[in-house]
């Protein structure tokens, strides 16, 4: 698979949408900071990635903010979402920034001076897996991890860990059903068919899965035979 490209930062501060020379499609008013990435992926106007690491075909929508994640290949995410975003402490005297951070840039005073954040030790602990969908308004908290293949619906609230290719809803999400049979689920996450590009998964019928799979579970066994016999290919 591709490389992802070095921890970089771009803003548009303009009004057209651009693309960087990472590939990264960025609309107006977007930005992403200290983020790496696979190409090609798609920021929409208004929306901030922050210290995130990004699979390739990513796209969000207008609005959003992702910080800390780690996302998969192939996946889909909507508008107004609140993804990985900072928590305040909850058992220190006040859980206002001021407790914990030099604020005197903001309010002129501060209880903590030198610039020090004493929570400032981020980590990406929020993950995303690969071809996740997440619907408008979509909440997820901190330290989640939401497995592949899996469906957040829309003004849901996630707070805690979804398994592979579960439908959650609601405030607190709650899973619904599985999208596949359990048999499917297995072959789906043994094959990671998202480690392909799309011009290796062109002419499929995505809609019959029983023929996909077939055929993808077939191209998989070629491409390991061919690896073993002539080595794997940079």
């Amino acid at each position: 698979m591709e490389a992802y490209t070095a921890v970089t930062t771009y803003v548009n501060k303009g009004l057209d949408q651009i693309i960087t020379e990472s590939g990264v499609r960025m609309g107006a008013m977007s930005k992403y900071l200290s983020t790496s990435c696979q190409s090609p992926a798609n920021i929409s106007e208004g929306s901030c990635v922050n210290r995130c690491r990004l699979g390739k075909y990513f796209n969000v929508g207008l609005y959003s903010y992702i910080a800390d994640t780690q996302i998969g290949r192939y996946c889909s995410l909507a508008s107004r979402l609140s993804i990985g975003a900072f928590n305040h402490p909850t058992n220190w005297l006040s859980s206002h920034e001021f407790s914990f951070r030099d604020t005197s840039s903001i309010w002129g005073e501060s209880s903590i001076d030198g610039g020090q954040n004493l929570l400032q030790n981020r980590v990406m602990d929020t993950v995303i897996g690969n071809d996740v969908w997440i619907g408008d308004n979509v909440v997820v908290l901190k330290g989640v991890t939401v497995g592949d293949g899996a469906i957040l619906g829309a003004s849901s609230v996630i707070t805690h860990n979804v398994l592979p290719y579960s439908i959650v809803v609601g405030n607190p999400g709650r899973v619904v059903r599985s999208r596949f049979h359990p048999n499917v689920i297995e072959q789906l996450l043994a094959l990671r068919w998202w480690e392909w590009d799309m011009a290796d998964l062109k002419g499929l019928d995505f809609s019959d899965m029983d023929t996909t799979l077939k055929i993808l579970n077939q191209r998989r066994m070629v491409s390991v035979e061919t690896e073993r016999t002539y080595g794997a290919f940079d």
